[in-house]
């Protein structure tokens, strides 16, 4: 779709996973869809306010040093846009970012790396950015 493609244009640096199978999955089986480490424990549950903070913060800034990438608002509006894909269904979301700021268990190989998987009824997504020091 045209907004997968719009964030990984604006996202260039490190790696992003922006994608959407259809399926409705588990954590780890989702995980393993879009390349992410199958280990359950690694994701957490969180509410659409706590994806929406993080897939802007990783959207918006480069994880590793912190340098602007986008404006919040620009980063805020394509997370919106991806979730969209999930209208009209109950959606679940999941991530390795853990309740204390800046702190993740990884996903991934990557120095850093931290997004939101997000579960709907019908198709799965992935937000996941990997940057590198």
């Amino acid at each position: 779709s045209g907004v997968r493609d719009r964030i990984r244009r604006r996202r260039p640096s490190g790696n992003t996973r922006c994608d959407v199978v259809e399926g409705r999955m588990g954590v780890a089986d989702a995980a393993r869809a879009f390349g992410l480490a199958d280990d359950d424990t690694i994701y957490r549950a969180i509410g659409a306010m706590e994806a929406q903070e993080i897939a802007t913060r990783v959207l918006s800034a480069d994880l590793a040093y912190g340098s602007t990438i986008m404006s919040t608002s620009d980063a805020a509006g394509l997370w919106r846009q991806f979730v969209a894909l999930f209208d009209g269904q109950d959606v679940e979301f999941f991530s390795n970012a853990a309740a204390i700021p800046n702190s993740w268990t990884p996903a991934t190989p990557a120095t850093f790396d931290t997004g939101v998987l997000v579960m709907g009824e019908a198709r799965t997504g992935c937000l996941w950015i990997e940057d590198e020091d």
